[in-house]
């Protein structure tokens, strides 16, 4: 949104001035050497080369060369050992002969002196000689026709003391990749008498210009003799350039340049353009992706300033004033940005007062997108008009932004499903009316982000998978593979099934893939809170709690609330009960003073209920723990239901059982397990499917307590069967003191069926495994679910 603002205060101003860089007179010289080889293909039809054998000039090595022209005059000027690098690389499939005769005209122009510049200027000329007979090797027409007419109607205005310092500047751009020519160079000027040289060009007799036209030919040599030591940008370079990495921050962040190469190439661009407003603006998206807001706020001003003198020297007040009025916008974003909610609504309100003095309908709704984004009151009723007025306007873009929004909002504080997704619906039938792929991806990442929130793994997956595997590339803006944030969002969706999978090893891979794809923010914040999720959840169930808490110490920057919900779970675990009920207390004091914000999640607000539900069971001072426990199940589990969050559900539900298995209430804990067990095992990760069918076990077993041995033995059977997937399911994951719960449990149902050598085989199991790994968690299997 920030390049569309941008679009609106940008004002064009007159090209510098144009010069004829050694860059250029190499470009030329290459275009030179291949129209030769054209002329003897058309004759001959094949080239012989020194070695024997002949070389046809076929169709790929013209489309290849012209591809290679189009570059060259695109890009910034390259010093000779990169374009010699480019022209050897496997990218471009030029001939041979071609690239031996270029170095070699590259050779004698530096040897021949400054008349080798007048006749490659002369043969350059006789290239789009139009004789009766033969066809001009170049049109005049041409791409490359045009850039050979423009150099050499610059050529002809240079006077010869220009043409020498043109030369000079050759020399030393052909002496800065090969310094032994400069050696030998120096060599020889030392043998050679350098008076000799000096008093040959001032035999020649020029005649003195008036003292107007001499003073302007001093500060015409004097600005090329500067310009020669450093990269030359034209206008339309600088544009390009400016354009190219700009779309590339925003859609594939990888291709970019980094941000400290990007600014050395900005720094080099102003030098040549100091007063190109929209290479400021470039510092200022380079700026948002480190993080800095100094050299963003100094940017962005900078950028404005300069679009709004040079709107007051060629247009009217109007233009003035939408200078300004975008100017203040952009503020706006950038306070938005980094957090400071009151400076940029303060930003906010004086891009209204500027933009309602015109009448400016597109600011307004511009500012009514950033105006929801940033109230804490009334954001349906903004959203609402925001979608309306600009699809009054013809604002495809704000319209669909505008609808995901609201989709985010009504599935945050409690909207019905069906009307999300129908919501969503409509976003992506506007992106693909209207080729927004960032927007298209933005949506598929929201439709994941939905399903996980209702608890459908299944489906986060299916729609993560179905966003990187989405055709994005945009030949018309030079797009080949769109990388943005909802890119990023669905890797991480990715990586998360692994780890509830287990899959540890390859979660950690694609991280290592994220973190290449994506290494700057807001887009790394995704990435990094998976990575140490992994970390957490590894070092959990493994045991290992100095490295739990070295994760929970990294999430915290990320996600304050996740981390304390860990935190809370690691002190559980360890038998700190104090500590942790501090901290699932103050997530719970948090989220009822925050019922109605959308970025404090319900399922937060869930999960903290059911950890405190945790401490009542597990806590030895409480007398009437299960009671009071069920209490804040019951809290939960109608919240749950009221945000259509089924898998959480489920888990209240689980939890409920675990509490009247402990009651005595054994068959009413056998039938709610029975009603969660399905959602568990359809999108549960292994550690919870394996605590459920550990629950359902132990379920089973208790509730076939008052049964004859002869009723009770199928039962138990049908346990040791349960049991074993639940065993297996904790080793998946690596939870072994989990695992090491089920061997004690199998242990006594063979005792109880008297099979000896089973329950030997599961005590030395069990020994073997504490061995390697001891048990460091401080609740019981009879109280933790």
């Amino acid at each position: 949104m920030c390049s569309d603002m941008y679009n609106f205060g940008v004002v064009q101003r007159k090209s510098n001035r144009e010069n004829i860089t050694p860059h250029r007179i190499s470009v030329v010289l290459l275009i030179k050497e291949f129209c030769s080889l054209k002329l003897k293909s058309r004759s001959d039809q094949v080239l012989e080369l020194d070695e024997g054998g002949f070389y046809c000039l076929g169709p790929c090595h013209k489309r290849d060369f012209c591809i290679l022209v189009l570059k060259l005059i695109q890009c910034p000027d390259l010093e000779l050992n990169e374009l010699q690098e480019l022209l050897q690389t496997d990218k471009f499939q030029l001939l041979p002969q071609h690239l031996k005769t270029f170095n070699t005209q590259l050779q004698q122009l530096y040897d021949n002196g400054v008349g080798s510049v007048l006749d490659l200027m002369q043969n350059v000329k006789q290239l789009m000689v139009e004789p009766s007979t033969v066809l001009p090797v170049v049109h005049k027409t041409s791409v490359i026709g045009l850039y050979l007419r423009r150099i050499l109607v610059f050529f002809d205005k240079m006077s010869f003391s220009q043409v020498v310092l043109m030369y000079k500047a050759y020399q030393k751009y052909f002496e800065r990749s090969n310094p032994k020519k400069s050696v030998v160079k120096c060599k020889d000027d030392s043998i050679n008498s350098g008076q000799e040289v000096e008093m040959s060009l001032c035999d020649v007799s020029i005649p003195l210009p008036d003292c107007e036209e001499y003073s302007h030919e001093i500060e015409t040599v004097t600005s090329v003799k500067n310009e020669s030591d450093r990269t030359f940008w034209s206008r339309r370079q600088a544009e390009l350039f400016i354009a190219q990495q700009a779309s590339l921050i925003q859609s594939n962040e990888m291709a970019a340049l980094s941000p400290p190469h990007l600014q050395e190439k900005i720094k080099d661009l102003l030098q040549a353009n100091p007063e190109y407003a929209e290479a400021h603006y470039l510092t200022y998206l380079n700026c948002l992706r480190a993080k800095e807001f100094c050299g963003a706020v100094n940017s962005l001003f900078h950028c404005f300033d300069r679009n709004t003198l040079t709107a007051e020297k060629i247009s009217n007040q109007e233009e003035r004033n939408k200078g300004y009025r975008y100017a203040a916008l952009n503020l706006a974003m950038l306070y938005a940005q980094f957090g400071y909610k009151k400076e940029a609504n303060v930003a906010l309100k004086e891009a209204v007062m500027l933009a309602q003095d015109v009448n400016d309908n597109i600011c307004l709704q511009y500012v009514l997108a950033w105006l929801y984004k940033l109230s804490d009151e009334n954001k349906e009723i903004l959203m609402e008009r925001s979608i309306s007025k600009s699809s009054d306007l013809n604002l495809s873009y704000l319209t669909s932004l505008g609808i995901q929004s609201f989709a985010q909002y009504a599935g945050a504080t409690g909207g019905k499903p069906a009307l999300v997704f129908d919501l969503l619906m409509k976003s992506d039938v506007l992106n693909c009316q209207h080729s927004m792929i960032d927007l298209l991806t933005n949506s598929y990442a929201q439709k994941a982000a939905l399903w996980c929130l209702y608890g459908k793994s299944d489906m986060v997956s299916l729609c993560s998978q179905l966003l990187l595997h989405l055709n994005t590339a945009n030949p018309a803006q030079g797009i080949v593979s769109y990388n943005g944030e909802g890119t990023c969002q669905a890797i991480c969706n990715v990586i998360n099934v692994l780890v509830e999978q287990g899959e540890y090893h390859i979660a950690s891979l694609i991280i290592g893939y994220a973190r290449e794809c994506f290494p700057h923010e807001p887009t790394s914040h995704s990435w990094i809170f998976s990575g140490e999720i992994l970390n957490f959840t590894e070092a959990m169930h493994n045991g290992k709690w100095q490295e739990a808490e070295q994760a929970i110490a990294q999430l915290v920057a990320i996600d304050r609330w996740e981390s304390q919900l860990r935190k809370a779970e690691l002190y559980l675990a360890r038998g700190n009960y104090p500590c942790a009920a501090a901290c699932v207390y103050s997530v719970l004091d948090y989220c009822r003073l925050h019922a109605e914000d959308e970025f404090m999640c319900s399922s937060v607000h869930v999960r903290a209920l059911i950890l405190t539900a945790e401490l009542q069971c597990c806590s030895a001072t409480a007398a009437s723990s299960p009671a009071g426990a069920i209490s804040l199940l019951t809290t939960a589990l109608a919240l749950a239901q009221l945000h259509f969050l089924d898998y959480l559900s489920a888990i209240v539900g689980l939890h409920f059982a675990n509490v009247q298995l402990q009651m005595g209430l054994a068959s009413q804990a056998l039938k709610l397990v029975n009603d969660s067990l399905l959602v568990i095992l359809s999108h549960g990760g292994y550690f919870d499917q394996g605590r459920a069918l550990l629950l359902y076990a132990k379920c089973r077993v208790a509730s076939a307590s008052s049964q004859n041995d002869e009723n009770r033995k199928p039962v138990i059977l049908e346990a040791v069967q349960i049991l074993q997937k639940a065993r297996n399911a904790f080793l998946k994951v690596e939870a072994y003191s989990r695992m090491k719960d089920v061997l004690y449990l199998l242990a006594l149902l063979y005792n109880e069926l008297g099979y000896v050598a089973e329950r030997k085989k599961c005590a030395l199991e069990f020994r073997q495994w504490d061995e390697q790994h001891p048990t460091k968690i401080a609740t019981t299997l009879l109280t933790r679910l």
